[in-house]
């Protein structure tokens, strides 16, 4: 691992195949911290603007004091300077821990990292910079236990956005500065037919939806070009009933746990797919899921758009998860 002026040179590492964890239950109510204790409440931000999804592997050698983060930040900026490298434009970053998330899902997860990247022009009469990155690196609810190594962290999701060419910039920085891998953390069909009861199913009465939302499902042919797509409108209260029919309900007068598990949620997706050959005439094996949109949550590959804070804390329990799977399955051996 090269590249850094912040690696650690005498650690070597060797990589045996990682093997993915297999994804097989979600319990929607023992994921979710007390009612009392609301940790989406700090994360608004994240509300009503489009993210890009990332998954980012174990951080090494990250130290959390002013003097560091300082330090990474001027090495940010001048990487970004020098690759866009814009006349008339100077650049300026900024990395700073976000102490005022105070509460998280899991007591182990470290507080999140913001990272900012803005420009501007010399000669130009606004005093306003203009942000062209902005990015959220965020644990939530990680419950392996911290590594052995000092001055590591993990961090498995970012959550970012700006342009493509600054985007690029900055994670291949970071990559290089924390020896972390940055991948695309795509949604693929899998995960959708996840997320759907997940984010659907209510706890309450104040997230039964209203009688004319209506989820909408769009659908790749795979033998087609990516051109040809087939939309699906459904009714929630319609797909609630679905989900309320396979989910497994432990109710007393004190608790209500919904969970779930991979073979629940292919019945869901069987009986889906069942109405919609009934109601459309539509078979729908031949197709693919790659995009949902509702009233409080969009998402399509690595992005996605959350209008609704306890949906927020849903989707970013189940987005970890698959980070973790796909970025903290490496089986190290240190020398």
């Amino acid at each position: 691992m090269e590249g850094s002026a912040y690696n650690t040179s005498q650690r070597i590492c060797s990589i045996r195949t990682p093997r993915a964890r297999d994804r097989q239950r979600f319990n929607l109510t023992s994921d979710n911290v007390s009612e009392t204790q609301d940790p989406t409440e700090a994360l608004e931000e994240l509300l009503h603007k489009t993210w890009t999804i990332f998954g980012v592997s174990t951080l090494f050698n990250f130290h959390q004091d002013e003097v560091h983060l300082k330090r990474y930040a001027k090495r940010l900026r001048e990487e970004v300077a020098m690759s866009l490298s814009q006349e008339d434009v100077m650049y300026n970053a900024k990395l700073y821990i976000m102490t005022y998330v105070e509460i998280r899902p899991s007591p182990i997860d470290p507080p999140p990292i913001k990272i900012e990247v803005y420009a501007k022009k010399y000669h130009s009469n606004e005093s306003v910079e203009k942000c062209i990155y902005k990015g959220i690196l965020l644990s939530w609810k990680t419950i392996d236990k911290e590594l052995a190594m000092s001055n590591c962290m993990r961090l498995p999701l970012l959550l970012c956005h700006g342009t493509k060419s600054t985007m690029k910039i900055v994670h291949k920085t970071l990559g290089h500065m924390f020896d972390c891998i940055i991948i695309a953390l795509n949604a693929l069909e899998e995960d959708l037919v996840w997320l759907i009861p997940i984010v659907v199913s209510p706890t309450n009465e104040e997230e039964h939806p209203k009688r004319t939302d209506t989820i909408s499902m769009e659908y790749k042919l795979t033998t087609s070009l990516d051109t040809d797509i087939i939309i699906i409108h459904f009714k929630i209260s319609d797909l609630i009933r679905i989900v309320k029919m396979y989910a497994k309900d432990q109710n007393d007068e004190e608790n209500v746990e919904i969970s779930f598990d991979s073979n629940y949620v292919d019945k869901c997706r069987e009986a889906l797919h069942t109405q919609v050959l009934h109601t459309a005439g539509l078979q729908m094996g031949q197709c693919m899921l790659y995009k949902i949109n509702l009233p409080t949550f969009t998402i399509m590959a690595n992005k996605m758009k959350i209008r609704n804070m306890n949906v927020m804390n849903r989707v970013l329990l189940y987005l970890n998860k698959k980070a973790l799977g796909i970025c903290h399955t490496y089986n190290f051996e240190m020398f």
